[in-house]
């Protein structure tokens, strides 16, 4: 046979592919989705950035950075009874009256300095008074002597014998109030016994000793 090849090809030669059709009852792929930036116009790429950046600021402002070496916690100072220290420096002079004077030596042993509010006791027959008034500062460089003067305003409401007398001490500071029960020693009830007799005839006298001998500290 001769003439010309089905489909046209040269001879000798391979055939000519013509564009692939889809078969009969087959769809062609759908085309590859274009890039958001090419879907989106100019003015909408502008708008979504100026969202982006105030979600940003937004979130920024509720979450501040922390910052990662805190600031260390003021140093809480020592409550005033833990850095107070009274002695009894011995008796003093007596002005003209029925006073009776002692001395007493008030120190700190802080670098905080703190106050004595006020001096009490519980004999109900004796008065106490701090010669030049009361409050007074001591400090670590300079302790204080404070001058107590007893006065008996009722000997049957003295002690026989001031076995273990104490002082009620109120200190303060800027940490706390404290109310303590300052035992003076065996000097300072034997030189109070002494005043007192001196005071008083035993024959006014209660038979009923009057003393404490445990120190109570109140904090407030």
């Amino acid at each position: 046979m001769s003439g010309a090849r089905h489909g046209g090809a040269a001879p000798g030669g391979h055939g000519h592919l013509g564009p692939i059709e889809p078969a009969e009852g087959t769809e062609a792929p759908p085309p590859p989705p274009l890039p958001l930036h090419h879907l989106l116009s100019r003015r909408q790429k502008i708008v979504l950035t100026v969202v982006f950046a105030a979600v940003v600021v937004v979130l920024t402002l509720r979450h501040p950075g922390r910052d990662p070496t805190p600031a260390p916690a003021a140093e809480v100072p020592p409550v005033p009874s833990v850095i107070s220290h009274l002695h009894y420096a011995g008796p003093v002079s007596p002005p003209a009256g029925p006073g009776q004077v002692f001395a007493l030596r008030v120190s700190a042993e802080a670098d905080r300095p703190y106050e004595v509010v006020a001096v009490r006791q519980s004999y109900p027959g004796l008065s106490v008074t701090v010669t030049g008034g009361l409050p007074v500062t001591v400090t670590p460089e300079r302790p204080v002597l404070l001058t107590v003067e007893y006065r008996v305003t009722d000997c049957a409401g003295a002690p026989p014998d001031a076995g273990m007398p104490f002082l009620d001490v109120t200190l303060r500071n800027t940490r706390a109030i404290e109310t303590v029960s300052q035992i003076l020693g065996t000097q300072y009830a034997r030189d109070l016994s002494q005043r007192l007799h001196s005071a008083c005839p035993i024959s006014g006298y209660r038979t009923q000793v009057s003393a404490r001998a445990v120190t109570n500290t109140h904090v407030r």
